[in-house]
């Protein structure tokens, strides 16, 4: 979070989680639309902010890459293909969606089948009941991380008290499967317009956050999913570590112009205010 950064570097700065965050898309005769999940205020992270599905990585992710459990299209390491494995179980989690094939054939599921498996599994999932590796496993599935694909980089600036490490991730939703939201961590799933979520940050709507504000700005850009993915699969992702510096006026932070959101440079307060950065002119 922006506004609890401390205004000098700590000697030894929190280690920043790894986690992974992921945007789903579809595509409506208005354009593309985003699943987006509503966070209960009590959250650990960012409460009451509209937010990509996503979290932290967990042992489990581990697990689920050593038993080979998953799809991967290209050679990447292990700590890698663990956030994509974090972000297909957290989309299952926080909005029932099931990234996966089965095991012999090799085809996506079908919503039927998906339907099956949130009903049976996802209430045990989120009580701890059972792992997400035992339900890939038991259904015979293999997670379909290659359709995750790496969208931006985005690490919490050093002198912030609370610090992640985020590979944000795009993907295009599968036919026929209904998202919903898990009732303990998020209240609500809505698919909505990009720029229709930034207005509503802008109006005080909703509470969205700056890193999600940016990565919904960007992918607005695209005319539909498969347009904004094969983009994101051909564009070198730039690693975004907000720089905190001191200007007259008040604290300002730098990104790198090569990230692609069009700005290099903003006011901390600006961007912890859950606004949109200024447009281009």
């Amino acid at each position: 979070m922006l506004n609890d950064l401390e205004t000098k570097t700590p000697p030894i700065p929190v280690t920043p989680v790894p986690a992974a965050t992921v945007m789903v898309l579809r595509d409506t005769p208005g354009g593309i639309e985003v699943l987006m999940v509503q966070r209960t205020k009590k959250a650990d992270f960012a409460g009451g902010a509209l937010l990509f599905p996503g979290g932290k990585v967990d042992q489990d992710d581990h697990h689920l890459l050593k038993a080979k459990l998953c799809n991967f299209s290209e050679t990447i390491d292990e700590d890698l293909r663990a956030l994509r494995i974090a972000g297909a179980r957290e989309i299952f989690e926080e909005a029932g969606l099931l990234f996966a094939r089965e095991a012999q054939g090799g085809q996506l599921i079908n919503d039927a089948r998906a339907r099956f498996i949130n009903e049976k599994y996802r209430h045990q999932l989120l009580k701890k009941e059972v792992n997400f590796s035992e339900i890939i496993s038991t259904e015979k599935l293999i997670l379909a991380t290659d359709l995750l694909v790496p969208f931006a980089h985005w690490i919490t600036p050093i002198t912030g008290k609370k610090r992640f490490d985020t590979h944000f991730l795009i993907a295009k939703a599968f036919e026929g499967q209904e998202a919903s939201h898990d009732g303990s961590e998020t209240l609500d799933t809505i698919w909505i317009r990009p720029a229709t979520a930034i207005k509503d940050a802008e109006a005080g709507k909703r509470r969205v956050v700056f890193p999600t504000r940016m990565n919904l700005r960007k992918v607005d850009e695209a005319l539909d999913s498969q347009t904004a993915i094969e983009t994101a699969k051909k564009t070198p992702v730039v690693t975004v570590l907000p720089e905190v510096s001191e200007v007259e006026g008040g604290r300002h932070l730098k990104i790198p112009i090569e990230a692609g959101y069009g700005i290099s440079e903003i006011t901390v307060d600006y961007a912890a205010s859950d606004q949109p950065p200024p447009q281009k002119k």
